[in-house]
């Protein structure tokens, strides 16, 4: 899907960085769809115009928001859209209705 990164979320008591992207470990369940592109940056605000789970569930249902560049860095891990199918449809349901 063109003009998205993705981004798997990790519980706050997990550290992404010692997972890989083929052995993701104990995750949310949940991606998030960042914007691409200059005009998404929230210079203000150090974050990024995106998608994400409304919900602390997996595969929860999504809606717009923003996510700050800490945020992304210490509870995500960036993956594949094809991962990101696989872990969140909900996802990818409510980019293509909108």
């Amino acid at each position: 899907m063109i003009g998205f990164h993705f981004f798997l979320e990790y519980p706050m008591d997990q550290n992404p960085k010692k997972h890989t992207r083929k052995n993701p470990g104990p995750h949310s369940g949940n991606c998030i769809a960042v914007f691409q592109g200059r005009e998404f940056i929230l210079p203000d605000l150090n974050s990024v115009e995106c998608i994400g789970a409304l919900n602390f569930v997996p595969n929860s249902h999504c809606c717009s928001s923003s996510a700050s560049f800490d945020y992304l860095s210490k509870y995500c891990k960036r993956i594949s859209e094809k991962m990101a199918r696989e872990i969140h449809p909900q996802l990818f349901d409510y980019l293509h209705h909108k």
